[in-house]
C-alpha cells in the first residue's frame, strides 16, 4: 500500500517540446531582430546624426538580442529537445552571427553614405561661398603679335575653374578687324589647365589682323561671370608672306 502510495506521488516526466516547435521559435526570433534592424534603418534614414543615434540602437539591440537568445536557450536546455547541450550552441551562435553580420553591413553601408553625402556638401558649401570673380590670366597669340601662322589655335587660360557651358563660340569669338567678319570654329575647354581653345575651321589669312574678345557671360563653376571683358588683337603673316 505504501509503495502504490509512492508511486503515485512520483511526479510526472515534463513534456518534450517537438524540434519543429524549436524551430519555429528560432524563426520567430530571427524574425523579431531583423524587424528591429529595420525600425533600427528606418531611423537612422530619417535622421541627420544617423551615426550617434544609430550606435545607440545598436547596444539596445544588442540586449534585446540577448534576451531573446536567454529565452529561447533556457526552454531548449531543459526540455531535452536535443540530446546534447552543445546543439542549443550552435543554433544560437548561428542566430547571432546573423544578427552581428547584418548590424555590421547596415551601418558599414551607412557611414559609407554619410561620408560621402559630407563629403558633396562639403564641395557645394566650398563653391556656394565662392564670390571671386574670374578673370583671363594669360593668352595665345599674345597681344599685338605678329607673325602669327595662319593654323594657329586662339588659347586663353583662366584663373578659375569655368563653367564649360558657358564658354561657346558666342562668348569666345574671333573676327577679322577690318570688317568685323566673324571667324567659324570650335570652342575646346579643358579643365585641369583652366584654358579654352579657339579651333578656326580653316586657316587665318595671310596679312590679316584678328581680334579675340572673351565677354563677361563666361562663368566659373559658382557661377560668378567674368570681372571684364576681355580683348586682344594679333597680326597673321604666313612663312614666305
Amino acid at each position: 500500500m505504501q509503495l502504490m502510495i509512492l508511486q503515485n506521488a512520483a511526479p510526472q516526466a515534463a513534456p518534450k517540446i517537438a524540434q519543429a516547435t524549436v524551430l519555429g521559435i528560432l524563426v520567430a526570433s530571427t524574425l523579431i531582430v531583423i524587424g528591429l534592424l529595420g525600425l533600427i534603418g528606418i531611423f537612422a534614414w530619417k535622421t541627420e546624426r544617423s551615426l550617434e543615434y544609430g550606435n545607440f540602437f545598436v547596444v539596445v539591440l544588442g540586449i534585446l538580442a540577448a534576451l531573446i537568445g536567454f529565452l529561447v536557450a533556457f526552454p531548449l536546455l531543459v526540455s531535452g529537445v536535443f540530446d546534447d547541450p552543445t546543439q542549443v550552441l550552435a543554433l544560437l551562435s548561428a542566430l547571432f552571427g546573423t544578427i552581428v553580420g547584418l548590424v555590421g553591413t547596415f551601418f558599414g553601408v551607412k557611414s559609407s553614405n554619410d561620408a560621402r553625402l559630407g563629403a558633396q556638401n562639403l564641395v557645394s558649401n566650398t563653391i556656394a561661398s565662392d564670390t571671386t570673380l574670374p578673370t583671363v590670366s594669360s593668352v595665345n597669340p599674345l597681344p599685338s603679335a605678329s607673325g602669327v601662322l595662319p593654323d594657329t589655335h586662339i588659347n586663353a587660360t583662366f584663373s578659375k575653374d569655368m563653367d564649360p557651358a558657358t564658354i561657346n563660340t558666342n562668348t569666345f569669338k574671333l573676327v577679322e578687324k577690318a570688317h568685323r567678319t566673324p571667324v567659324a570654329g570650335t570652342i575646346v575647354y579643358d579643365s585641369p589647365t583652366q584654358g579654352a581653345t579657339f579651333r578656326p575651321r580653316k586657316d587665318l589669312a595671310n596679312g590679316t589682323t584678328y581680334q579675340a574678345t572673351i565677354t563677361t557671360d563666361v562663368r566659373d563653376q559658382s557661377g560668378n561671370a567674368m570681372a571684364q571683358e576681355d580683348t586682344w588683337e594679333f597680326t597673321v603673316i604666313g612663312e614666305g608672306a
